[in-house]
């Protein structure tokens, strides 16, 4: 077995393990299938998770206090909206797999079957793989040392939330891992794509420049316009995905990056925090503090390759869009070639790659850069609040 197969397997199992996945596949055959395990196992756990919770919301309990041991009043409203966001998105994910169950499937038949038709695609995917592998693990691990870290100065009912938050905070990071996979295993589909319809064009201009005797002619314009038309069926299957993709995540997405976002200005304000008052006088102790930064580290990083892999798709569509454009210096060639060319241009035109959270807005470069300058512009107003009050 190589390692892209073993990491996506981990993935697979530690989804099913965590009561997130509610079907089961099989990458050698591309069956995707249910049964009592992957039915009956992510009822008792999600059951026991909502149980759990409900018994947890009986007590009164200082989320921050369970973390700093000594927090203000904004200190507390802070972590409640941000931990509070984050159990509402975990708890919603768990609910809208169920429902979302025949569609999932379908989704991850489409995947499947896509993979198996290119294995490369595995392999071209082996280092973001590894990479969000890496950084999902140590944002997990991160979080449990955390968790550890502060068993000795919390109660049992406190110990309950923290072990429920990390529950939650594992649900959704193999969620967005799940997500990431799908769109890098598409983004590689285009890679190929573009290699693909590069050869094309470089083979049609080779054939314009030295023609040759009629029926070779003939026969490699058609050969080309096969090539041709497979590369748009397969264009339309990914953009088909993507476009499922987009209507599956779409209000579990929204919630994720709004956790992002709110998490990015808490945080921003939990260090200036530490930074005003020192960690001593918070009650922390520096292993939790180094803890805690190391952790936002490879959360965001997280975060990042979500948001990267999402933005190179988007340039690889453009990239196929200006290959395509070096078609109009063609002429002389056949009717059929011809046809085949202006057809695929035409489904690109029509049919534009974009990707949005929720019809909300697009997730583009100028959208992030304008989402981080809001960030910091709400980070400055806590701390100036802070600042003014406490």
């Amino acid at each position: 077995m190589d390692l892209e197969s073993f990491l996506l397997g981990a993935v697979y199992y530690y989804g099913l393990f965590i009561g997130l996945s509610t079907f089961e596949f099989d990458w050698n055959t591309g069956r995707v299938f249910t049964s009592k395990w992957s039915t009956l196992y992510p009822i008792a756990t999600d059951s026991c998770i909502f149980i759990l919770y409900m018994y947890h919301w009986t007590g009164n309990i200082n989320i921050a206090n369970g973390i700093f041991s000594k927090a203000s009043l904004l200190h507390e409203y802070v972590v409640i909206i941000i931990t509070g966001l984050k159990i509402l998105t975990g708890l919603f994910t768990l609910i809208h797999r169920w429902y979302q169950r025949g569609e999932m499937m379908d989704l991850a038949a489409k995947v499947i079957r896509m993979f198996m038709a290119r294995p490369q695609v595995k392999r071209m995917s082996r280092w973001g793989i590894l990479t969000k592998f890496i950084s999902g693990s140590l944002t997990d691990a991160l979080q449990m040392a955390i968790f550890l870290n502060t068993m000795s100065r919390v109660d049992p009912q406190s110990f309950l939330g923290l072990g429920l938050q990390y529950w939650m905070s594992a649900i959704l990071n193999i969620a967005m891992v799940q997500q990431y996979m799908i769109i890098l295993f598409i983004r590689t589909q285009f890679q190929l794509l573009n290699t693909e319809l590069r050869q094309v064009v470089e083979e049609a201009r080779e054939l314009q420049l030295n023609p040759r005797h009629q029926g070779v002619f003939m026969t490699r314009c058609c050969s080309l316009a096969d090539q041709l038309e497979n590369i748009a069926r397969v264009q339309s299957q990914l953009q088909t995905i993507v476009s499922q993709l987009e209507k599956a995540f779409a209000i579990r997405g929204a919630l994720i990056y709004g956790g992002y976002y709110l998490s990015s200005v808490g945080n921003s304000y939990m260090a200036y925090s530490i930074l005003k008052h020192g960690y001593e006088n918070m009650n922390m102790t520096l292993s939790t503090v180094i803890l805690v930064f190391l952790w936002c580290f490879f959360y965001y990083l997280d975060g990042m390759l979500n948001l990267r892999v999402m933005l190179d798709i988007q340039d690889d569509y453009r990239e196929m869009m200006q290959i395509l454009a070096e078609r109009t210096l063609f002429v002389g060639l056949d009717v059929r070639l011809e046809e085949a060319f202006e057809c695929l241009n035409l489904q690109l035109i029509r049919n534009p790659l974009e990707i949005k959270v929720a019809e909300l807005y697009s997730v583009t470069r100028s959208t992030t850069m304008a989402m981080f300058g809001n960030l910091i512009t709400h980070s400055i107003f806590l701390i100036q609040y802070d600042m003014e009050h406490y």
